[in-house]
């Protein structure tokens, strides 16, 4: 069962807003037992004690992907998205849908600790 809720650091290339939007967006009831968002001003901003706190680091496009750090902790693995440019109801949208997916993959996991408990 997990202990804690996943961390998720979040950036884009650069500080568009967009990894802020996650951030409220994950904030909803559906997500908020499950994990916790902190946006990142840009991704060239993140920084060592972002990383160390991190379970994922989540670049929102193709040029936040290609500026994530290679160095980061072993605790810290590296996820793509690739969400609208724009925030809006697409982005939204998707950004939401990511979360989610996320979010199930948790709930399967814990209900098999669970049943493996019994």
């Amino acid at each position: 069962m997990y202990k804690r809720r996943a961390r998720l650091l979040v950036a884009a290339a650069g500080p568009d807003g967009r990894a802020a939007r996650v951030a409220e967006l994950a904030a909803a009831g559906e997500f908020r037992d499950w994990i916790e968002v902190r946006p990142a001003p840009a991704m060239a901003a993140v920084t060592e004690a972002d990383l160390a706190w991190g379970d994922l680091l989540v670049a929102v496009d193709t040029a936040a992907a290609r500026a994530m750090p290679a160095q980061r902790p072993a605790t810290c693995r590296p996820k793509y998205w690739q969400l609208p440019a724009d925030t809006g109801m697409a982005f939204d949208r998707q950004a939401q849908e990511a979360l989610r997916c996320m979010v199930g993959g948790m709930r399967m996991l814990a209900r098999v600790d669970v049943a493996d408990d019994a």
